[in-house]
C-alpha cells in the first residue's frame, strides 16, 4: 500500500512515469484516429487507468489497497493536463 496524498498524487508521484506517459498517449492517439474506440483500460504495479472517450472521465484506482475510497475519477481533458500528456 502507497500511503500519503490523494491517488492522484500518489499515481504521479510512484507510477507515472515517460513509458507509462507513452502508454497513455498512445491511448489517447488511438482515439483520435478512430471514433470507435470507446475505452481503454490499463493495469501498472500499483495503479489501474481506464480513459472511457464516451463518458469523457478517466478512472485512476488503487489496485494494491482496494476500498471504499481507492478510485477517482477526472475529466480526460483535466487528466491530459495533470500527466503532461500534450
Amino acid at each position: 500500500m502507497i500511503s500519503g496524498g490523494t491517488i492522484m498524487e500518489r499515481f504521479i508521484i510512484h507510477e507515472l512515469d515517460d513509458s507509462i506517459r507513452s502508454i497513455l498517449r498512445g491511448a489517447l492517439d488511438e482515439r483520435k484516429l478512430s471514433r470507435s474506440v470507446l475505452c481503454r483500460e490499463f493495469e501498472f504495479n500499483c495503479f489501474g487507468v481506464a480513459l472511457d472517450f464516451e463518458k469523457g472521465i478517466v478512472r485512476v484506482q488503487d489496485i494494491l489497497c482496494p476500498g471504499e475510497d481507492d478510485f477517482i475519477d477526472v475529466p480526460i481533458q483535466d487528466f491530459i493536463v495533470i500527466c503532461a500528456l500534450e
